[in-house]
């Protein structure tokens, strides 16, 4: 994916493979999840939402006849401790 020099540069940082079902997404969308999941006021809040994105993902998956693995990797709540 060419870099979006138009989105902010802590975005930028961050691969789009990180992103569960990055595939599965358009450049926009992966920016508007990233925005979500770096404004999430608590760990919990982040969770909910990545718990939320890994829902919506698989159910996009389904519909193509694609898979994507059954349970979202840890996440990088270790990171942000």
């Amino acid at each position: 994916m060419p870099m979006h020099y138009d989105m902010p540069m802590h975005y930028r940082m961050l691969e789009p493979e990180m992103i569960y079902g990055y595939q599965l997404m358009t450049p926009k969308e992966r920016v508007e999840y990233m925005r979500r999941i770096h404004s999430a006021r608590s760990f919990e809040e982040r969770d909910r939402l990545r718990l939320e994105h890994h829902r919506i993902m698989q159910e996009r998956a389904r519909k193509r006849g694609l898979l994507l693995p059954d349970m979202p990797g840890p996440g990088p709540r270790g990171r942000w401790r």
